[in-house]
């Protein structure tokens, strides 16, 4: 019986539905060959675009949908690949958002929020992953949801909201912001929240988020809900803008914001 290769049982993995595999994997299923070889055959497949590496150790198969820009896209392989580096994880910012129909503003990079410490971000495999982190990652403010490989973490549509605030210089500023959550939020809901949603970050994300939605989106309902949810929260007076001088601005009395910048939502 002729010895099965490793171009074979990558082959038999992809007919089987597995997309993934691990260095771990190949020496253990081919333990007569020297690690010096499988590195070598696996640089091959590579070149071929047989296979990608996203990260050190770690390959996903590349199916015949993306074989002609030989790019897959990270939501493909992301729950396996955080599998693999034992991490808590969530899609975020720009790409969570995309799943609950903010497509608007199209992400040339890839966010994931895993927990601390922070992963080094990585622009393998033609896609930039973006790597963001949390000391705690808040499960009960995560949604599973079907993707093509099978199912992936994202951001519930209010965790998107504050973490776009949060990192709003990472997605384009509080312009490109305010124009994702006019598309996101339909689907907020502040009446679905515990306690704990308004201790994940700091109370100036909320007062911020607050006046996008009742100032600058006009979802005045929406906003009261925020207000009331947040009312033992010590707020203070706090620019719109980080970093931008607040010299001569209005001060927003409901949410103590400082406007020292003018949005234009794109609609």
């Amino acid at each position: 019986m002729k010895e099965q290769s490793l171009s074979d049982w990558i082959e038999e993995k992809e007919m089987r539905g597995y997309y993934t595999f691990t260095i771990e994997e190949v020496q253990k299923n081919f333990p007569q060959f020297g690690n010096a070889y499988i590195s070598t055959s696996l640089y091959r497949l590579t070149i071929k675009k047989k296979i990608i590496s996203p990260w050190k150790g770690f390959y996903v198969i590349m199916p015949i949908e993306y074989a002609l820009k030989a790019i897959i896209p990270p939501v493909f392989y992301i729950d396996a690949l955080m599998v693999f580096l034992r991490k808590e994880y969530y899609i975020s910012l720009l790409n969570a958002a995309s799943f609950y129909g903010a497509s608007h503003q199209r992400a040339q990079t890839f966010s994931v929020t895993t927990e601390a410490p922070k992963l080094r971000n990585t622009t393998k495999t033609g896609t930039s992953i973006l790597f963001f982190s949390k000391k705690n990652i808040p499960e009960k403010f995560i949604r599973k949801h079907k993707a093509q490989s099978g199912y992936v973490n994202v951001s519930s549509p209010e965790l998107t909201a504050i973490d776009l605030i949060e990192n709003e210089k990472y997605v384009g500023g509080l312009n490109r912001v305010c124009t994702v959550l006019n598309e996101l939020v339909d689907s907020i809901d502040f009446d679905r929240l515990d306690e704990d949603f308004f201790n994940l970050t700091s109370t100036p994300t909320y007062q911020r988020l607050g006046y996008i939605l009742e100032y600058v989106l006009e979802r005045e309902e929406l906003a009261d809900k925020l207000k009331a949810k947040t009312s033992s929260l010590p707020m203070r007076k706090i620019p719109f803008k980080i970093g931008k001088s607040t010299l001569d601005c209005e001060i927003e009395k409901k949410w103590k914001v400082i406007i020292n910048q003018e949005i234009e939502v794109d609609e």
